[in-house]
């Protein structure tokens, strides 16, 4: 390297070193000048503080108890979204389970069903070559005696023939041999028509297709429904995030009573599940049994047919005689599910005493006017009961008496069915 090279890296150096140093003091400075806004506005902040007016005091303890009131109402909707999700994470295995439980069962039922029509396949294969083959040897055996009758048939014929071709002599000395030829050849046919027609086909199988329908059709593996429906699962979701309602009826028996009455529910925009219903009884003693029937769709169309109607509890209470009084009839704890826009019928019905389910005659709206039969009776805008019908019978379904309007005189407890999904 040559003197002025030396030189020149010697300068360069020089000059980065003076760059770092300004840089250095570059930052230096702007650190200060950061430090100098922050205590410009922390003097400004308190010369703002110090000339404000004083806080009204009852306005901002006004404002804390607001604001209090509020957060104390957030954490009750976040506890209570939160023990729904919690709900949820319980509930979710067991969908999963029942739906694994149904699948196993449906692959179950089909697989044995499957191996049934399999064996039954096997068998009347078996069966149909078995009767063909029987058939068949029955039919080559006759075959194997009509042969011989030809046989002796053609015999004859030939020994006749000869006779009758040989002069006179031969005729009268030959006649009776030939005759008796021809006698056993007709005999033999004669055998075989009565073996055939009284023997040989009585003892031969039906026709296949007979023996194919007698033998019996396939059987099934009753595919059941589990046990655990699905919605009673989500109903725990219900249990949680709503707390009961009850629509009370608003026209209360005054002594009116039968052996049972059957009404309607219908929801409205969102689904509900119904928990129990409260009754009154003009017994005034007890207890008696009773019975809840229930089904989709309006109780109308099958008041009388006991099939369409499923029973869902039965047990033993007393309920209160007085006016406006009700008892609760426990339903199981699924209880029972009605979609948005849908209707339930239900009937309660007791076989103990004529007085055993109250009810309201001739129910009236608020202007006083008769409610028409098949109307809305009771609303609390979730859920309304329409007009039912008394039954006279300790059987129940029996005498359903539609001669007049009547109301359901009781309670129906339900829970909304999960409105935050």
């Amino acid at each position: 390297m040559s003197d002025a090279e030396a030189a020149l890296a010697l300068e360069l150096k020089a000059s980065r070193e003076r760059a770092e140093q300004l840089a250095a003091l570059l930052d230096a400075e702007r650190k200060r000048a950061v430090e100098a806004e922050k205590l410009l506005l922390e003097r400004e902040r308190a010369l703002a503080d110090k000339s404000r007016p004083p806080a009204d005091a009852e306005e901002a303890r006004m404002h804390r108890q607001v604001l209090a009131r509020n957060v104390s109402a957030l954490k009750q909707h976040s506890q209570r979204y939160s023990n729904a999700s919690k709900a949820v994470e319980v509930v979710l295995p067991g969908i999963h389970a029942n739906g694994r439980s149904v699948r196993s069962t449906v692959t179950t039922h089909f697989g044995f069903l499957r191996q049934r029509l399999k064996e039954r396949e096997d068998k009347l294969l078996a069966l149909v070559d078995g009767l063909a083959a029987e058939k068949a040897a029955a039919v080559e055996t006759q075959k194997a005696r009509m042969d011989g009758i030809i046989a002796q048939c053609e015999a004859g014929i030939s020994a006749a023939e000869a006779v009758l071709e040989g002069d006179d002599w031969a005729v009268l000395k030959k006649h009776e041999a030939a005759n008796a030829q021809i006698s056993k050849a007709i005999s033999l046919s004669c055998e075989l028509d009565a073996d055939w027609s009284e023997h040989i086909v009585a003892q031969l199988p039906p026709a296949l297709e007979e023996i194919i329908e007698s033998h019996g059709v396939v059987t099934t593996a009753a595919l059941a429904p589990s046990d655990e429906e699905w919605h009673k699962d989500l109903s725990i979701l219900s249990k949680v995030a709503h707390p009961p309602c009850v629509l009370r009826a608003q026209r209360p028996s005054t002594g009116n009573s039968d052996f049972g009455f059957m009404f309607d529910v219908t929801a409205h925009d969102m689904a509900v599940c119904v928990r129990a219903l409260h009754a009154a009884s003009s017994a005034g003693w007890g207890p008696l049994t009773y019975t809840i029937y229930t089904a989709q769709g309006s109780w109308k169309q099958i008041k009388t047919s006991k099939r369409k109607w499923r029973k869902i509890w039965t047990g033993e209470a007393t309920l209160p005689k007085g006016p406006g009084e009700y008892g609760a009839l426990p339903m199981p704890e699924e209880g029972v599910h009605i979609a948005a826009k849908g209707k339930q019928c239900f009937y309660i019905h007791s076989p103990s005493h004529a007085t055993a389910v109250a009810f309201s005659p001739h129910p009236q709206d608020a202007e006083g006017k008769s409610i028409r039969d098949g109307n809305v009776v009771d609303s609390d805008g979730r859920i309304s009961i329409s007009t039912g019908a008394k039954t006279c019978s300790a059987t129940p379904f029996d005498s359903v008496a539609t001669d007049s309007v009547r109301a359901f005189a009781g309670c129906v407890e339900y829970v909304l069915w999960c409105e935050a999904w």
